[in-house]
């Protein structure tokens, strides 16, 4: 008994919940986008047919009409995407307890002593799948690893796609391990696959191999003893993480890209960074901006100020570095926002200076916050984000890897 990890990744989730959708793509290549008509953008996510023919994410448009004729193109549809992530969500919930969410669609639930025989743990992740066929569609497919422990689960997610169920158990190891390349392992980005290439490591199988103290001394950190037990199927504990930083950036639209528009979806990005950050009840007491000129030329600007929430303060501080732009660039194609050295509210001492602390305009923004929840987000804003606010294509709702949007308080 020791499949303790039922690990599950949707396939090509955004494109296929399209084609769920919207039977008219069902079997055709299709490319999910950020923005329609905009040739210069890239694609987000890809079909399985797409995929075939060369196209994935971060192809440019251009480049994924040459290698697929007769793609289909999609405006992502976050909304949709969020919806449909929490009913697959709650779906799986009633059938296996999920320990946790790591993204749109990825997901990981640990199996009871009673469930880890190999027989009981594929039988239910076969339940998982037929309970999202009969429940969401057919068309939204979820493959699904079983394994010792989590990492490896997500590896054996991997090994079957689309619509796969793998198992990788002790007996199978480090065999199994060996279909994979080292850019497929979580953790091993092109500096460490650098590292490992001086080791004279440049396959799984010497990866595998390799003592313990080996990749110790290459990561130069216990972070090598983590993946030499990983790889091993032993469960090591994971160091607990903070939030560092809340952020947004945003590709303007046409209408959008004058220095007026470039102002005003920054102001935007950041009255949603400021309730974000107070919904999370953080403070913040650095601001990064930047900005793409034209295709080629990058400016950025950072200050810093006494730990808060409160968007007036921030947005004061915007103004000046936004007025220490340069002059003669071509039009702003892409601005930028991030709040860093975020501090949790147990953690924070408040100002002794008045200019440091309002509580009469934080009630007021608390209350703007809680109607802007109940009506959407561009019901009530800070005059700064006006054009920003009347264009529905100016910083809208993204995704990140790891971070799902509430729609709450998202719009």
């Amino acid at each position: 008994m020791s499949l303790r990890y039922l690990f599950i990744d949707f396939d090509s989730f955004y494109a296929s919940v399209e084609q769920q959708f919207q039977p008219r793509l069902r079997g055709k290549p299709v490319g999910i986008v950020p923005s329609l008509g905009v040739e210069t953008t890239c694609c987000i996510a890809a079909s399985y047919e797409a995929k075939a023919r060369g196209v994935k994410t971060g192809t440019p448009v251009r480049e994924a009409r040459y290698l697929c004729p007769g793609i289909q193109f999609v405006q992502a549809n976050n909304t949709r995407y969020i919806q449909t992530h929490k009913k697959i969500h709650a779906i799986i919930h009633q059938i296996i307890y999920v320990d946790a969410v790591l993204s749109i669609d990825e997901m990981f639930g640990r199996l009871p002593p009673h469930w880890q025989p190999a027989e009981i743990a594929r039988a239910k992740a076969l339940e998982i799948k037929a309970a999202l066929k009969a429940q969401i569609g057919p068309y939204i497919g979820a493959s699904i690893g079983l394994a010792p422990n989590r990492f490896l689960a997500k590896l054996a997610s991997k090994l079957e796609k689309p619509d796969g169920l793998t198992l990788i158990d002790f007996e199978h190891l480090p065999e199994k391990l060996y279909r994979f390349e080292l850019e497929d392992i979580t953790g091993i980005g092109r500096r460490m696959q650098e590292r490992l290439r001086i080791a004279r490591i440049t396959t799984m199988e010497q990866l595998c191999d390799a003592p313990r103290h080996t990749l110790h001394r290459i990561w130069k950190s216990v972070e090598g003893d983590r993946m030499w037990y990983a790889l091993r199927g032993v469960e090591m504990p994971l160091p607990e993480t903070t939030r560092q930083t809340i952020g947004h950036s945003h590709v303007l639209p046409p209408r959008l890209r004058t220095f007026q528009g470039a102002h005003a979806t920054l102001h935007r990005m950041l009255q949603k960074a400021c309730r974000r950050l107070r919904s999370i009840d953080y403070y913040t007491d650095h601001l990064h901006l930047q900005v793409k000129f034209g295709f080629d030329l990058r400016w950025q600007g950072e200050t810093l100020c006494f730990p808060t929430q409160d968007n007036v303060t921030l947005a004061r501080l915007l103004n000046s570095l936004w007025a220490d732009h340069p002059q003669d660039l071509p039009e702003p194609t892409k601005v930028g926002i991030t709040l860093t050295h975020l501090v949790h509210a147990s953690s924070h001492t408040p100002s002794l200076f008045a200019e440091d602390n309002h509580p009469r305009r934080m009630q007021l923004q608390h209350a703007m916050d809680q109607i802007n929840k109940a009506h959407g987000g561009r019901s009530l804003y800070y005059a700064d984000a006006h054009q920003a606010q009347r264009c529905s294509e100016a910083a809208p709702m993204r995704i990140a890897f790891n971070h799902i949007p509430d729609l709450e308080f998202e719009s």
